[in-house]
């Protein structure tokens, strides 16, 4: 059963990190249990994934630090809990008003290259918008070539500035940055140096899109499954002649369009693996493959998605291959992505010591022995803080078979054994009053030591943020009205000057509704 292989210090492992986005649970056709195939999706086809999951191992308890990408991105390259590095959520209010800056951790690059093993480090595709620069964090190669460094909008245009548009033949950039891992893999396969390169895929981050080729296909699938007789027509809703598209039909190419998009991200992960065993490397290099959030499409049987604390949100794919892995191997153990920094360091066999505030700890017991493998204690099990204005606000903690909610406006609290009501739909919190209070105790002492953000603090410098801006926005309204009331001002002049007074009382209107939105939302006890 065990596949063990002693690592040689003259043959460092090589690291592929491949981070899709936004990509839920039970979305591949991969399911992360193998005695629940039902967990894998019905019309969606990851044949790549499959293979990837044939010769390694699937783990059915596998985290991401946070519900949304920014938050989660930092977290995996620094090793630590959101609420430890202190980028907990997307547009992270206090983040900015701190000035954190997360250049004073370590990234896993900067702890390759302080392993001193000559490894060459690459990251392609969408970055981590607080990290700015990923050259700055110890990366040798990006392609980050634009005005601003990748993010989300890098997957919609060429170049965001100018709205460039992607060609269609490479949705999401999907294919060229394929193109991209498999140059780097080339000039490793002719240099022989060590290296670490993590894929990160924009896709299937909406919007979506994909292959009109790959579209037609599961247009023509999802018309037999539907009894559409004339099949669906490709028009999506952005189309000019949108409005001929019934709403069945329309919601039939969605489903369309988004199999194709994951169909498109696989082959071009696929792509990426067959240059790996091309340059003969594949036998001594660790692929990583996981999601950043959890799914905004269902993720039945858990609850939730993206944005939100409920297991839909928090769990994600994850698939493991590389030396000593058992092929086929599941790995029931819960981890966490910020467990990859250390397990990493373990892996290349490092000297050098890394910090002691990580949260991170190796997963190379369970990678060698499965299940069977003893991993080391975790201090305070798995942290999920979420303390966000824009949604509602939960943290959420795992520890053992138990995972605790509490909703941050409310202070309500729910608790689920999430090994066997992994859809949370058995509240125990008022069934077990001491493994509540157990868990808020151990909870409240981490977030505390790590000084995380407090729910009362993200609000008020939220209304701190928004006040501002409105009171600058009426100060250019003041200016403008000023110009415009000159009885010698010139024609042009003052249609430049109404363009721009009706922007700015559009920006107004915008930061108000927001700020009417929070004070509303902040009162609010929902749960979803």
């Amino acid at each position: 059963m065990i596949f063990a292989a002693v690592i040689n210090a003259a043959e460092s492992p090589n690291f592929i990190i491949i981070y899709a986005d936004d990509l839920g649970y039970t979305q591949t056709s991969v399911p992360m249990m193998k005695e629940r195939p039902e967990l894998a999706h019905a019309l969606h086809q990851t044949p790549n994934l499959e293979k990837l999951a044939a010769r390694g191992m699937r783990f059915s308890n596998a985290y991401c630090p946070s519900p949304v990408c920014t938050s989660s991105r930092a977290s995996i390259q620094h090793g630590k809990t959101t609420a430890r590095v202190g980028c907990i959520s997307i547009h992270d209010v206090v983040m900015n008003k701190r000035k954190v800056d997360l250049g004073q951790n370590l990234s896993i690059a900067e702890m390759l290259k302080q392993a001193d093993r000559g490894y060459v480090t690459a990251f392609f595709g969408k970055g981590c918008t607080p990290m700015r620069w990923f050259k700055d964090h110890g990366y040798d190669m990006t392609d980050f070539n634009h005005k601003n460094p990748n993010g989300n909008a890098h997957g919609d245009w060429w170049e965001p500035a100018y709205k460039t548009p992607i060609p269609l033949d490479d949705p999401k950039r999907m294919f060229s940055l394929a193109r991209t891992a498999q140059k780097f893999l080339r000039d490793r396969g002719s240099d022989q140096r060590p290296f670490y390169m993590m894929v990160s895929h924009y896709a299937v981050h909406v919007h979506n899109t994909s292959l009109k080729s790959t579209r037609d296909k599961y247009l023509r699938i999802l018309a037999t499954a539907n009894g559409v007789e004339g099949g669906i027509p490709d028009i999506s809703k952005l189309d000019a002649n949108a409005d001929e598209m019934p709403k069945k039909l329309q919601a039939l190419w969605e489903k369309a369009n988004y199999a194709a998009m994951m169909e498109n991200m696989d082959t071009s992960i696929g792509s990426v693996l067959d240059e790996l065993e091309t340059q003969g490397l594949r036998d001594n290099t660790y692929v990583i493959f996981s999601s950043d959030n959890g799914g905004g499409q269902s993720n039945a049987p858990l609850q939730g998605g993206k944005a939100k604390m409920w297991e839909g949100g928090l769990r994600i794919p994850m698939i493991v291959a590389g030396p000593g892995i058992e092929p086929n191997s599941q790995c029931d153990q819960p981890v966490a992505q910020w467990d990859y920094l250390t397990t990493i360091h373990d892996l290349a066999g490092s000297k050098v010591a890394l910090p002691n505030d990580l949260d991170g700890i190796s997963l190379r017991p369970v990678l060698e022995n499965g299940n069977e493998g003893t991993l080391a204690k975790r201090d305070t099990g798995f942290v999920f803080h979420f303390p966000a204005h824009y949604t509602v606000p939960i943290t959420a903690y795992r520890k053992g078979d138990y995972k605790l909610m509490r909703q941050l406006n409310s202070g309500e609290l729910k608790l689920f054994n999430v090994v066997n009501d992994m859809g949370e739909t058995n509240d125990l919190a008022n069934e077990l009053p001491g493994k509540t209070a157990e868990m808020v105790r151990d909870l409240d002492a981490y977030l505390d030591k790590v000084g995380a953000w407090t729910m009362q603090e993200v609000y008020a410098t939220r209304a701190e943020e928004l006040e501002k801006w409105i009171t600058q926005e009426q100060e250019k309204i003041s200016d403008l009205t000023q110009q415009l009331n000159e009885s010698d001002l010139p024609a042009l002049t003052r249609v430049e000057l109404r363009e721009q007074l009706v922007d700015v009382l559009t920006r107004l209107k915008h930061h108000q509704s927001n700020l009417e939105k929070m004070n509303k939302d902040r009162e609010s006890t929902l749960w979803f």
